[in-house]
């Protein structure tokens, strides 16, 4: 098997992870198909190449699902940090104990350096894979509960109910939110979202992945001040929760694709 050589890793060891899951796969999918439709030419020749005809969609997920590969020698399972960022309450992402295995902030860093400083170094197949990991990664960027606080792991101990059945926070923004705010598929939500001016596109795509984080630390605090305002040991969250939050996800989605869209054209385009 081939090795996969990330730079800014070293350390060889297991911890209990934090769930990385975020948008599921139509959301992974609604990001990228949004990148793909405001890519250049010049980087969607690119990304064909290195993708061998494959488009980023097809490739959304396989991050989530690489993570837990068996081949040590992969070095996927180095991999199972860089999905998410733990802010707590109080805290921003500057002042919190960073993962000595790495965030998604500073692996988005890094993948995009090498993409651009050390590309000629490279080989092929880190290429694909440092593009494939950047795919989903912005897209795990702009997920709010992918900057839940450590205290719950991310929502993942923050029990409640949906629509009665119960589970907890970040399965919620997982596949469960975007599933009950529209039963369309990617390419509906891509139609729908995708009618923005060109001035607002460019607005969004300023700034660099740190200040994009903020935004949804800041986003995951809107939704923890909601939930527990709620006073219940496990809240139940349905219809209110969905029409309260839709606009969020509507934006952590759209946004998500237009930054992905930006950091690609800056690399390949």
């Amino acid at each position: 098997m081939k090795r996969l050589l990330i730079p800014i890793l070293s350390i060889i060891m297991l911890l209990d992870f934090t769930s990385a899951y975020a948008w599921g796969p139509t959301g992974h999918d609604v990001v990228a198909s949004i990148a793909e439709q405001n890519l250049t030419r010049k980087a969607k020749r690119k990304i064909n190449k290195l993708l061998e005809g494959k488009s980023i969609v097809y490739y959304s997920s396989w991050m989530d699902n690489i993570q837990n590969s068996p081949y040590w020698e992969d070095g996927y399972y180095r991999t199972k940090t860089w999905h998410y960022a733990n802010v707590d309450k109080g805290h921003t992402y500057e002042t919190m104990p960073k993962n000595p295995l790495g965030d998604v902030v500073t692996a988005l860093d890094s993948l995009t350096r090498e993409l651009t400083v050390n590309y000629d170094n490279l080989t092929d197949s880190m290429r694909v894979d440092y593009l494939k990991m950047i795919v989903h990664m912005v897209g795990d960027l702009h997920c709010p509960m992918h900057a839940g606080r450590l205290s719950d792991r991310g929502g993942n101990q923050m029990k409640v109910k949906w629509f009665g059945q119960s589970t907890n926070l970040h399965s919620v923004w997982d596949s469960r939110m975007i599933s009950s705010a529209r039963k369309w598929g990617y390419k509906e939500w891509t139609q729908q979202l995708d009618r923005t001016s060109r001035k607002y596109r460019k607005s969004v795509m300023r700034g660099t992945y740190r200040e994009w984080f903020k935004e949804t630390v800041d986003g995951a605090a809107s939704i923890y001040e909601y939930v527990e305002s709620i006073g219940e040991e496990e809240p139940n969250l349905s219809y209110q929760f969905v029409y309260d939050f839709s606009p969020l996800l509507e934006d952590r989605l759209l946004t998500g694709g237009y930054r992905l869209a930006y950091v690609l054209n800056t690399i390949f385009g």
